[in-house]
């Protein structure tokens, strides 16, 4: 059963988190040949790995931005969301779902031969920013904190949504490396 996605069940969000994070790297731990291996034309298995701590210390990066302004009471409520986006995260947050075949901003792009063991600690390094952020907040805090999209840029995620939201994109990429011959 997935945990409800507010302040209040940040703790069970973060260890699903955590058990995707701890799959992937997993992987690498029983085969680490299949680190360079990937379909022709198409990421290897460390560059879908790599992809998922950029995307990982991009939000991270963001809602340490943002935290003073909820610590001191200053963050202003965040945006509506259209109908696109409440499509959105009702289908990657509320069904833990992300379809494939989406174009990954440039900026978001592994580089070619990302380094296993700095990759795999960069994941591990970037899971626990987000827990940092999180841990010392009250559940209401944490339903207040949010941040724009780094993906969508007029789009925002609270920092529950940002945690179901990274567990379904690691498991969306642990999937694509266990389909790599």
């Amino acid at each position: 059963m997935k945990p409800a996605v507010d302040g209040e069940h940040f703790d069970a969000l973060m260890e699903a988190l955590d058990g995707a994070a701890a799959e992937l790297i997993a992987a690498f731990e029983r085969d680490a040949a299949r680190w360079t291996k990937g379909r022709p034309g198409k990421w290897t298995a460390g560059q879908h790995t790599a992809h998922v701590a950029i995307t990982l210390a991009v939000t991270a990066d963001a809602f340490e931005e943002r935290l003073p302004q909820v610590l001191a009471g200053t963050l202003g409520p965040p945006p509506r969301r259209g109908p696109l986006q409440w499509l959105w995260v009702s289908l990657v947050v509320g069904r833990a779902t992300l379809p494939r075949g989406l174009r990954t901003p440039r900026r978001f792009e592994p580089g070619q031969g990302p380094e296993r063991a700095a990759t795999l600690e960069r994941v591990r390094r970037e899971l626990e920013r987000h827990r940092a952020v999180g841990r010392p907040l009250t559940p209401a805090q944490r339903d207040r904190l949010w941040i724009r999209s780094p993906f969508v840029s007029r789009w925002h995620y609270r920092l529950p949504e940002i945690i179901r939201v990274q567990a379904v994109h690691v498991r969306h990429h642990l999937r694509q490396i266990e389909e790599i011959p």
